[in-house]
């Protein structure tokens, strides 16, 4: 015989905190890539174009990630079966979203390393020799 509450590990709370985490630090890492690729940009003038931040992915999966935590962190307090769907389902939407991040920065490594392109890198002393 089924009860009609709903029984969730405490570990709940803590797994919507750390999503919640998890989507803040790939804003903020999004966002230093976008910084970056302006600067490279703009200093060197290269044609370089990142398929993942083109995309918007690094904002649209921190969006998702952190709605997914928040459900989850509800879901604990409150306990109804409404929220608890809601908290499933953007849980696979962030699963799904994890597996197309993964698929596309293995796309952009890939991209990188097949295209010939010369990477100049100020920083190296044997190129702060040659200016």
């Amino acid at each position: 015989m089924s009860s009609p509450y709903i029984v969730l590990k405490q570990e709940t709370r803590m797994f919507g905190a750390a999503q919640v985490m998890n989507g803040l630090i790939h804003f903020a890492l999004g966002h230093i890539w976008m910084q970056l690729y302006i600067r490279q940009n703009e200093l060197f003038l290269l044609t370089y174009l990142p398929i993942v931040l083109i995309s918007g992915y690094p904002f649209g999966a921190s969006f998702f990630y952190v709605v997914s935590g928040i459900f989850a962190i509800e879901a604990e307090k409150r306990r109804s079966p409404k929220l608890l769907k809601y908290t499933i389902k953007t849980n696979i939407y962030c699963s799904v979203l994890s597996v197309i991040g993964i698929f596309l920065t293995v796309a952009e490594i890939t991209l990188f390393l097949v295209k010939p392109v010369k990477i100049q890198w100020p920083q190296c002393p044997a190129y702060a020799s040659l200016v």
